[in-house]
Parts: structure tokens; sequence; C-alpha cells
């Protein structure tokens, strides 16, 4: 049974892997797909395409501008029958699954849900509408800290970095939300100290990125637990502040200092069980990472990776982000 639930699930995974980036519609159900080993299956089982990006997940998290236009549809439908968007306790049924969703013109959070026609199954997209980022004065949004970012004409290959248009608001209410299965708003905010509100930048191929990657690594066989996110935003006066590069991609709500800590230490965990806490178990983490940036299905995420050796003050790590080209680097 344990054989022929782990067939089942490598064999969805294959499936959803291969559309990470869809450019054709589904156009037909298809066979639906009997999870034996139910508990060692946390996606979704059917997909959803948001605008551009196809997540497996049955929570995941967008972010938008106020009156916002956002495509969803559903693909590897399980039933030949229509799903259902519910958006502020209405209901809205397509006989093709997918829908035009207009976003609140005011920002805050709100949530879609994608039903199944047996309600059985169902997606929450956490929508965070965002504040204009015109509403900046001074380098301070209210009394936030933002900073100045660069105009696209003062950026080389700005096709690569997108400046923020607005920022997502976090408050002691809505820090907590779930961005995704395993990763929450508050854990990607600026380091920098302030009272609230905060305000980050933040963007979804990030958070499908690392869902991939914490799941990679558990069929690796490497456990996973906690996988912390050490550093994701950073405002353009934070990362002034530490005196980081210029055009870090953090600064561009793409990246993240990420490592393992089973135990709740706050350091990379012994993940190549060499007894020892050394570069090397961030390289072995960096070499799992590599490995997904082989595959054709991997090509819409791609981007840096970057591995760090312990210091005195914090462990290993390694840096991930989605500038839509390979970068390499280590640093001991």
């Amino acid at each position: 049974m344990k054989l022929i639930g782990f067939l089942l699930i490598s064999m969805l995974a294959t499936l959803l892997s291969t559309h990470l980036f869809a450019s054709q519609p589904a156009k037909t159900a298809h066979q639906v797909v009997d999870i034996q080993n139910r508990p060692a299956f946390e996606d979704a089982e059917f997909s959803l395409k948001i605008n551009d990006i196809v997540m497996p997940y049955s929570l995941f998290s967008v972010f938008v501008m106020p009156n916002e236009q956002v495509e969803f549809e559903v693909l590897y439908a399980q039933s030949p029958d229509a799903y259902t968007l519910i958006s502020d306790q209405k209901s809205m049924l397509t006989d093709t699954n997918r829908w035009q969703w207009q976003a609140p013109d005011t920002p805050g959070l709100t949530s879609v849900i994608i039903e199944s026609p047996n309600k059985k199954q169902r997606m929450v997209i956490n929508v965070f509408v965002k504040v204009p980022a015109d509403k900046v004065e001074g380098g301070k949004l209210k009394y936030y800290q933002i900073g100045h970012y660069p105009k696209p004409s003062q950026i080389k290959d700005s096709k690569h970095y997108i400046v923020p248009d607005g920022f997502v608001e976090v408050t002691p209410k809505n820090e907590s939300t779930k961005l995704s299965p395993h990763f929450s708003l508050k854990e990607f905010v600026s380091k920098q100290k302030s009272n609230h509100p905060k305000y980050l930048f933040l963007q979804s191929k990030l958070l499908l990125k690392l869902e991939i990657i914490r799941k990679e690594l558990i069929l690796e066989g490497i456990p996973v637990s906690n996988m912390v996110v050490m550093s994701g935003y950073r405002t353009p006066y934070y990362n002034r502040a530490i005196g980081n590069v210029k055009l870090s991609r953090h600064v561009f709500g793409d990246a993240a200092d990420i490592f393992i800590d089973n135990d709740g230490n706050y350091r990379m965990d012994d993940i190549n069980k060499d007894a020892k806490y050394t570069i090397e178990d961030a390289k072995m983490m960096a070499n799992v990472v590599e490995s997904l940036a082989r595959r054709e299905s991997f090509k819409g995420l791609l981007g840096g990776l970057g591995v760090y050796g312990p210091k005195a003050h914090r462990g290993a790590f390694i840096h991930v982000d989605t500038r839509g080209f390979k970068a390499r680097w280590v640093s001991k």
C-alpha cells in the first residue's frame, strides 16, 4: 500500500510540475486520480492558474492593486461538472472553469475560494490588495521607512527587476496569515525596527519556489519540519543601512535566505549527518535546488542560488530568488 501511494504521489507531482507556468488553457477534465496515501500528500487535487502562474496547493496568496483584474482557471479538474468561485459570499459558476475577478478598490486582505462540484475540494487564495506606491512620501509610507527605489530607466537589464507598484500593509491582525501551506506573512517582513503598520513587497513566484524546494528536499530524504526564512523582503532603507548591494533581489520582493531548523535553535541543522555544522550543510540544500534548476518544468522559477557558511552570529544558509536567469556564488 505504501508503494502504491508513493507511486501515485510521484505521478501526480510530475504532472503538476510540467505546468508551473501555463501557456495554453486546459480543454478537458483529466481522469480522476484516486489518492491512496492522503496523509503524505499535502497538495490540492487540482491545480489553479492565477494569471501566468500555476500552483497545486490548497492555500496560496496573490498580491494585487486596487481594482486589478485577476484571472483564475482550474486545471486538472477532477470532475466534468463546473467548479465554483466564491468571493464576498457570492458564487460564480462558469462552464469553462475560468473567471475574471476584480479586486476590491481599497487596500486590505480578502479571499477567493475555488470549490469543486461536490464541495469536498477547496482552494483558498488570500488576496492582498496593496497600498499604491504613489502613497510613499519622502521615502515613508505613513511612519514606515521605505526608502527610495530607482526608476526602471536607472536599472541595467530592468526587465529582470519589478519595481513595486504597491505595498502590502502588515498589521498585528494579518501578520500571521498563511501565504502558502508552510509560510506566513510575517516571515517576509523587513527586519528593520518599527511599529505597525509595516509594509512589504512580495512576489507570488517566490512562494511557489520555496514550497517546491521544501517538498523536493523531503523527496530527497532530507527531513524538513521547519524551513526558516531568515531574510525575505528588505526595504531600500534597510538594505542600505546594512550595507548590502543597491539592487539586491530582496529589495524587489523575489528573494529569501533560508535554512532548515527542525530542532528550533535558529541555526542550520546538521543535514548531512557529519556531526558538524558547516557550509557543507548549506551545500547539500543547494545541490537539491540545483537539481531542480536543471528541469525544464522549473524554467519559470530560475534565479540566483547563493551558499553561505556559518558565522559567529548565525548558521549556514542559502539564498534563492526568481530573477529569471541563473546566478551562482559561494561565501564562506
